[in-house]
């Protein structure tokens, strides 16, 4: 199975994150689980909505290492947000000043929520389809991916 610590599992809803949580309980019995926001989900869906949904996963996939990204490009007033509501990152511009950088990171570190700038390789970046797959073909493509 591939490492899935370093792996980015984007989703659009509730769909995509079951999925990632049921296949890697399956595969590896538990795993770190990076589960990245839509783009820029932060000025159009915000911040709250996606600590619901990551809230709800962890209540139910209480042993999985749910980790949630939420992509805050074109809107940096989402981080903040997204700070506050307990989210475990945040997706800003990568040409974000440096001294809004420090300070942005600065407040982060004090609710455990780091700033990143950049995505990793699209290789490192697995996007589920849930906003058009069904369950099952999600959960199958996944698995597919994951043990390739």
């Amino acid at each position: 199975m591939k490492d899935t610590t370093n792996l980015f599992i984007r989703i659009h809803g509730m769909a995509g994150g079951q999925s990632a949580c049921r296949v890697a309980r399956l595969l590896a019995g538990h795993a770190r689980i990076n589960l990245l926001s839509p783009e820029n989900a932060g000025a159009s869906l915000g911040a709250q909505w996606f600590a619901t949904l990551i809230g709800r996963l962890r209540t139910e996939f209480p042993d999985a290492l749910i980790h949630g990204i939420l992509d805050c490009r074109g809107r940096r007033a989402s981080a903040l947000a997204a700070m506050e509501t307990g989210l475990d990152a945040v997706l800003l511009d990568d040409d974000l000043p440096d001294d809004l950088k420090a300070r942005l990171e600065n407040l982060g570190s004090k609710s455990g929520c780091r700033v990143i700038t950049a995505l990793p390789d699209p290789d490192r970046i697995y996007e589920t389809g849930d906003d058009h797959l069904p369950d099952t073909e999600l959960d199958r493509r996944l698995s597919a991916f994951l043990a390739g």
